[in-house]
């Protein structure tokens, strides 16, 4: 059978429907993976230690993995088989068009598409109106040959695009014997197989507007938003306004693949040494197991992955406790100078503390903490931490972040009680962030051993000044520090902030337990988390 006449039949049901079975398993598969991950990996996880612990997780984690591995095949088939399909639809759409014309024009198209003048008919070649008409249709016989060959032309090329892009997907990506580098593999067959399609560069948000962000993503099928999470995880995770749920499962995604790569590669591909490598290997290990430690808790204690990225200097990690859109009281804690990726699982420590603080005076509301290492911390070493540039810059992505956090739970019929909290620099990147372009979206601000917020007073942050609230330990050596570039010490009295009670010591130490339990400073904490009023203590005079 000529291709002619294979497009001529061509039904393109055929392929949508083995698309619509591939896009079925790799539903399955990442139904039974979220099962997995809930209700047998992280029970166990979160319960489980020792050498027989380690390794049945280990294996565990290989079986995610591998489910992983399937789903992105089977969307990436899914996707290969519909473009197709519609391609040559369209081909098909062509022809049909151009041999319409053509017998519309008075000529003929044989069984094999080749495009002919009728025969001469009888007078017609004494006729010099006829064999003027004949003579025009040869003229335009060729443009309608073309038109033809062209549709051909375009089948037969989205076949072959087809055919090579679903031969980048292995038959054997789930090879047992490869412990290493198969997530790796699965991710760059997938990108082979949209190159091969030319579907390098599909649309998404650039990530500005989170609600831009946000109405793109409803925008899109279920079967599209699978397809956009299983074959672009990396900007997905990143965009502000798109559900946690759906940052979690991208950005996990995310982690498993660097943490794959990592694994099957040596320090040099990633430009690092030795060190650097084995610390980024271990802090995304340790994040790993501590998301999935707490997959088996109730929705209000687990933990969501919103932004990871090793590779940025110093790293970057975005990490909740209880999910933000849900949640009747959200904090966003910015950590200062010295946090670096390596750092990111004491983090994620220090907001269960958090939450565990503003639960206890929460009532029956629930509570979330977001730990946002989003930008790029400033170090004590190199006089970073002297200069305003890194917070001038991280501002925008914070007030970016909760905007995207209003925009998120307003689906879920959610308007919580946000509170920002900044520790050491970290305060100067939420006073930024307030001060400018019309605020944070906070209603609470916090700062802790801070050495200035960028502005000169609490009524500056576009929040009112009686829910600013300062807490400086009276020797933490931050106070040397205030009145520089980063702006006046909010501890002082002019300020105009209210200063809550602290009886912890040190610079880091706000977080501390006392004898009897949790520290005043931390349960202050608390309390403002949670909507509650602190216990104040007299503001410094200048």
């Amino acid at each position: 059978m000529s291709l002619y006449e294979l497009l001529v039949k061509f039904d393109p049901h055929g392929l949508h429907d083995a698309a619509k079975a591939w896009t079925a398993l790799g539903h399955t598969a990442e139904s039974i993976g979220q099962r997995h991950r809930s209700q047998v990996n992280g029970p166990l996880a979160g319960n489980w230690e020792g050498d027989d612990a380690k390794a049945a997780l280990s294996y565990m984690a290989k079986t995610e993995q591998q489910l992983n591995i399937v789903k992105m095949e089977a969307d990436t088939a899914a996707l290969v088989l519909n473009t197709v399909a519609d391609r040559i639809y369209q081909a098909q759409t062509n022809l049909t068009n151009a041999v319409k014309r053509s017998v519309d024009a008075g000529l003929n198209v044989s069984a094999d598409g080749v495009v002919s003048i009728p025969p001469v008919g009888k007078g017609e070649a004494n006729d010099p109106d006829a064999i003027k008409a004949r003579q025009q249709l040869a003229s335009e016989m060729q443009g309608f040959q073309s038109r033809i060959d062209t549709a051909l032309k375009e089948a037969q090329t989205a076949s072959d695009q087809g055919n090579k892009a679903l031969g980048q997907l292995s038959s054997n990506a789930l090879d047992p014997t490869k412990v290493n580098g198969a997530l790796t593999g699965a991710k760059n067959a997938a990108a082979a197989a949209m190159q091969d399609l030319g579907l390098v560069d599909p649309y998404i948000p650039d990530g500005k507007d989170p609600e831009k962000s946000a109405a793109w993503w409803k925008g899109l099928t279920p079967e599209q938003q699978e397809a956009y999470l299983a074959l672009h995880p990396d900007q997905i995770g990143k965009l502000d306004g798109l559900p946690t749920t759906v940052r979690d499962e991208a950005n996990r995604l995310v982690l498993d693949e660097k943490l794959d790569a990592y694994r099957s590669g040596k320090p040099g591909d990633f430009g690092i040494d030795e060190d650097e490598y084995k610390s980024r290997i271990n802090a995304l290990e340790e994040i790993k197991r501590k998301l999935t430690a707490s997959d088996g808790n109730p929705e209000k204690h687990q933990m969501f992955l919103l932004g990871i990225d090793p590779e940025a200097h110093n790293g970057r990690a975005i990490v909740s406790t209880g999910n933000p859109d849900k949640a009747q009281h959200t904090a966003v804690f910015v950590p200062g100078t010295g946090t670096v990726f390596a750092g990111v699982p004491g983090q994620m420590d220090h907001i269960r503390r958090l939450q565990k603080a503003a639960e206890d005076k929460a009532g029956d509301e629930n509570v979330a903490v977001v730990s946002w290492l989003g930008y790029e911390t400033p170090n004590w070493l190199d006089g970073s931490v002297a200069q305003s540039d890194r917070g001038d810059a991280g501002a925008p992505l914070l007030r970016n972040f909760t905007k995207g956090l209003r925009v998120a739970e307003g689906d879920n019929g959610v308007c919580s009680h946000l509170t920002l909290m900044g520790h050491s620099y970290g305060s100067y990147v939420v006073g930024v962030a307030a001060r400018d372009a019309g605020g944070a979206n906070a209603n609470d601000i916090l700062a802790l051993g801070s050495p200035g917020m960028g502005v000169e007073g609490a009524w500056q942050l576009n929040v009112d000044p009686k829910h600013v609230w300062v807490g400086t330990a009276k020797d933490d050596f931050i106070q040397t520090f205030t009145g520089t570039v980063l702006g006046d010490g909010p501890q002082y009295r002019d300020f105009d902030a209210q200063r809550i009670q602290i009886d912890t010591s040190g610079h880091g130490g706000y977080w501390d337990f006392g004898p009897g339990g949790a520290s005043e400073s931390l349960q202050n904490q608390g309390r403002i988390i949670a909507g509650r009023p602190p216990t104040l203590a007299p503001r410094y005079p200048r």
